[in-house]
């Protein structure tokens, strides 16, 4: 048996919903934790940031392209190459996270349904 890994490229277009900020996005050059990308309820962390979601159809195509370097152009703009394109993107919205309180459920009295059900949580 083969046991080699296989690589799979997939690009996705992400809009994020939140507080941030582009000089962020830029500090961070781009990089992320993705968790459940396959899933309908993937998860994404930006720095300090994180951020739930859901895949939606988008209203037209959205065209990726590949920025490259300007050659000899009078705009002085980047050159631009196609790279893809997709009908469907991913709606991220920010999320605060909370700390998980432990809780454990015991049950007290005696009988079968005279029995009172209690949790008691610790942070």
């Amino acid at each position: 048996m083969d046991d080699e890994w296989e690589e799979e490229e997939q690009l996705v277009v992400v809009e994020l919903s939140g507080i941030i900020n582009n000089d962020f996005m830029t500090k961070c050059r781009g990089t992320c934790k993705i968790l459940d990308i396959d899933s309908e309820k993937p998860m994404m962390q930006i720095g300090q940031y994180v951020f739930a979601g859901e895949y939606e159809d988008t209203l037209g195509t959205c065209v990726l392209f590949e920025e490259g370097p300007s050659k000899g152009k009078t705009n002085g703009g980047p050159e631009l190459k196609y790279t893809c394109h997709t009908v469907r993107k991913l709606m991220m919205q920010r999320i605060f996270l909370t700390e998980k309180k432990e809780c454990e459920t015991s049950t007290a009295g005696s009988g079968e349904s005279g029995g009172k059900e209690e949790a008691a949580c610790q942070k």
